[in-house]
């Protein structure tokens, strides 16, 4: 069900806009190694910047949903994450981040994984990390896939007693996802103190995930204007064609 509610995010405060508006665009933009996705530029984050998050969430890099939204985590990668975070009874205490803030060509090979730690990008990563923990009461970080477990790794700031978690990325095999996902579920839960405890749902999920397994992104995790079926629908609504393209399709 689509939201009904005239709620959307207003954007970074002046310090997080400073923060981004500091981030090496140059570095990945005339990158040699011509593995990033720039067309389109960055996308930032989704979720609180107010300090008001409990989760750290991180994951890889922005596809086109996420570019048409100016948010990471918005198609159906994004609702997977939605509906975990749900289970969880959190409906919004959370700050989501990439490992890059372009997209990238291709998967986390060895070169992705050397780029990731260059110092352009690591530092401004890093220094993102740190923004967020030293701003917010973080209870636990979550990293989706390998890219998003080695920024986590390759960050000397992650705070000692804070729990980490690292889970299989929503886009992969459902038959790798479930089992991690659901061995996780309960020292999640056990982790994060929920914003609604009358939602918490720990059933285990089955094989192959279902319609019940997505929730649309909250509507104030989004800029205002976006469509009402964007990050909706348990579907990603974009598909790129070649580098300049992107074609973008309303289910109505």
């Amino acid at each position: 069900m689509m939201a009904t509610t005239f709620t959307f995010d207003k954007g970074p405060n002046a310090s997080w806009a400073k923060r981004f508006f500091q981030a090496p665009r140059a570095h990945y933009l005339s990158h040699p190694s011509q593995r990033f996705r720039i067309e389109f530029g960055p996308v930032y984050y989704r979720g609180r910047l107010s300090g008001t998050a409990k989760l750290l969430i991180v994951g890889q890099d922005p596809s086109t949903d996420e570019i048409l939204a100016q948010r990471n985590l918005v198609g159906l990668s994004g609702q997977r994450v939605q509906r975990l975070l749900n289970k969880l009874g959190i409906v919004k205490s959370y700050v989501m981040l990439n490992t890059f803030l372009f997209g990238i060509k291709g998967q986390m090979d060895a070169a992705m994984n050397a780029i990731a730690v260059e110092p352009p990008i690591l530092n401004c990563r890093n220094g993102l990390f740190d923004k967020v923990v030293a701003e917010n009461a973080i209870q636990a970080i979550v990293s989706f896939g390998n890219g998003a477990d080695l920024a986590i790794n390759s960050w000397p700031g992650r705070p000692a007693g804070v729990p980490w978690f690292q889970l299989h990325h929503p886009s992969a095999s459902d038959a790798i996802v479930v089992p991690n996902w659901n061995a996780s579920l309960a020292n999640l839960n056990a982790a994060v103190t929920p914003d609604k405890p009358t939602q918490v749902d720990l059933a285990p999920y089955a094989v192959p995930m279902g319609v019940n397994d997505v929730a649309e992104i909250p509507r104030e995790d989004l800029p205002f204007g976006i469509p009402e079926w964007h990050g909706a629908g348990g579907g990603t609504r974009s598909q790129r064609t070649g580098d300049n393209t992107i074609n973008w399709t309303s289910p109505l």
